[in-house]
């Protein structure tokens, strides 16, 4: 084996397809690109996402710090999304968008970024080169 073996950033930052279901549990043909936990933009954002929550702290009302923190919850879920199939232009205003108004896919987009060996399957047909 070779340390290379063991290397996870450059595929985390390729991206794997998230096939989705509507809330019913029915297929359709949309899809989100998912960035790896590992991918630098991920990891920017993180580091982002700490500062925040660190800065957020000192926010004394209780409802606006609680705000603050679930915006930067959104940023952070939407910096794992790197493409998608709708005709919307994605943009961080629509991805935050999305992400707020289906929770549900926040929860599963984390999931599934954090699922290191769905990024080194062999054979992965759904798998984006740069």
């Amino acid at each position: 084996m070779n340390p290379s073996d063991f290397f996870t950033r450059s595929k985390a930052n390729e991206g794997e397809k998230l096939p989705l279901s509507l809330p019913d549990g029915t297929p359709t043909d949309e899809w989100l690109l998912i960035r790896g936990v590992d991918s630098d933009e991920f990891q920017a954002a993180l580091d982002a996402h700490r500062r925040t929550i660190l800065a957020n702290a000192a926010i004394e009302d209780e409802a606006e710090r609680a705000e603050k923190n679930r915006q930067a919850g959104l940023k952070l879920h939407a910096a794992l999304i790197m493409g998608w199939s709708f005709e919307a232009e994605l943009t961080p205003e629509a991805l935050e968008e999305f992400l707020r108004e289906a929770p549900h896919l926040a929860v599963e987009v984390d999931h599934f970024a954090s699922n290191r060996q769905r990024f080194f399957r062999k054979g992965s047909a759904s798998s984006v080169k740069g």
